[in-house]
């Protein structure tokens, strides 16, 4: 199954907080007919309580997500702020990273989350291709280093 769409990349987007990167890219998806009413909120509550920030091999990432009862169809989104955007590290609610990448998912059930997460810790152990990823301006590019997270 795609969950990789040339339209849910979006570079050097204008965002200075988790929120308002959460609010920006949940638009898109709702737009675009990926999740319901109410997921940009259901994503912000769940980030406060499970945060998603991490940092691979330098770069600070991170995959806010949520429960697949807002899911309409999967997906994995990429947004690259203009500056690092804030985020709680994942496991902690008082350590901040600096997300230069942010991967937000859309699941529809559990497993699929879990392979998902599994295929970003994966990707996270790559410097070479979270760096391209980070200082790509082509979305066809980052589609192309993705193409690891594509189901099978």
């Amino acid at each position: 199954m795609r969950v990789l769409d040339e339209d849910l990349i979006h570079i050097g987007v204008d965002v200075s907080t988790a929120d308002q990167a959460i609010e920006y890219i949940s638009d898109i998806l709702y737009k675009k007919g990926y999740v319901k009413e109410g997921y940009a909120q259901r994503v912000i509550e769940r980030e406060k309580q499970y945060p998603t920030g991490l940092i691979g091999k330098g770069i600070g990432i991170a995959i806010p997500h949520t429960t697949s009862d807002y899911a309409v169809k999967p997906a994995v989104c990429v947004l690259i702020p203009k500056q690092p955007i804030p985020f709680m590290m994942m496991g902690t609610t008082d350590e901040e990273i600096k997300a230069q990448v942010l991967m937000p998912m859309v699941v529809k059930d559990n497993k699929m989350q879990l392979s998902m997460l599994r295929k970003m810790m994966a990707l996270l152990k790559d410097t070479k291709r979270l760096e391209k990823i980070r200082q790509a301006t082509d979305k066809q590019e980052i589609l192309q280093l993705l193409s690891c997270l594509e189901e099978e």
